[in-house]
């Protein structure tokens, strides 16, 4: 598998970092021992202060340097993709740490034998200090088995027909610039606006659980609170996904499977903390929500 790749097509790793630190080093030593190593790393820095962008230089990566107050997730790496020609682009976030050597060669092995597969993402698996929610979370959003997604499994799969995460991915440079890339000035889930228009122009999407990467956060409430009011802010703007795959079922889903397993567990302390969690979550959602509405409204009436 990997010789025949290396025969005829070349990848590139896009990694946006600011403040990286030495978490950066050792994701880009992982990539060098691949079997199917990128013939370049692009690290675009967000103004780091802690030296990430010499040590990058120093591991002989390209590194674009931007304004903090520019970053944004689809625009940021829109950028990086015009600096090269590749026929792939692996898109990796500063704090994953392949779990072998295979995790490159698997998410672009299913592109090289489907030419409908717009995207590849990987497995992300729980850190060795992850707490159970997050274990269960990573667990319930990435399973052990892989699957293609294409536009029927909208009415059984639901949003998680969309799902998908630029925290380890892969896209064909071609089907990149054929779909418009990525969407600018999106506050979060540039990954999955890709991964929606690619299904609805009849491409597929490909969940790889064989692509695996350690990847998880021990999120405060305050940060859990601004990830998912910006979570809520992006389907406002967006509504028109919720028209073919609805956001409640896919959380009721994973309230009630966070259910099953704690009480199976007998973890009746993480059956009311998932509870809180859950509603801390919501609510943020929702506010976020008619924010977004709300400053719409008074900018359509300043019109």
């Amino acid at each position: 598998m990997t010789e025949s790749l290396l025969g005829n097509n070349t990848i590139t790793v896009v990694i946006p970092t600011r403040n990286a630190g030495q978490q950066l080093a050792e994701l880009l030593d992982s990539l060098q021992k691949q079997t199917l190593k990128p013939a370049q790393i692009i690290v675009v820095d967000s103004e780091s202060s802690d030296k990430t962008p010499e040590l990058a230089e120093n591991k002989n990566c390209k590194v674009i340097k931007i304004k903090k107050n520019n970053f944004d997730h689809g625009t940021t790496r829109n950028l990086a993709v015009k600096e090269f020609d590749t026929g792939f682009v692996v898109f990796l976030t500063q704090d994953v740490v392949p779990v072998d050597e295979h995790m490159i060669a698997e998410l672009i092995e299913p592109m090289q034998t489907d030419p409908n597969i717009a995207i590849s993402y990987g497995r992300q698996l729980p850190g060795p200090n992850a707490r159970p929610l997050e274990r269960f979370a990573r667990e319930f959003n990435y399973p052990e088995h892989s699957i293609l997604k294409t536009k029927k499994d909208t009415k059984t799969l639901g949003l998680k027909t969309f799902f998908c995460s630029n925290s380890c991915s892969a896209i064909r440079r071609s089907t990149f610039n054929e779909l418009g890339g990525f969407k600018n000035n999106v506050i979060v889930n540039e990954d999955m606006l890709f991964a929606v228009k690619a299904i609805t122009s009849g491409y597929s999407v490909f969940y790889n659980a064989n692509a695996r990467v350690l990847h998880s956060h021990t999120y405060s409430s305050y940060k859990l609170f601004q990830r998912y009011f910006n979570i809520g802010r992006f389907f406002a703007d967006n509504k028109w996904i919720l028209k073919t795959a609805g956001l409640e079922s896919y959380s009721s889903n994973m309230l009630k499977a966070g259910l099953k397993r704690f009480w199976e567990k007998r973890m009746p302390h993480y059956i009311l903390a998932l509870l809180v969690e859950f509603t801390l979550k919501a609510f943020a959602c929702k506010l976020g929500w008619y924010y977004q509405l709300s400053s719409h409204s008074k900018y359509d009436n300043k019109a």
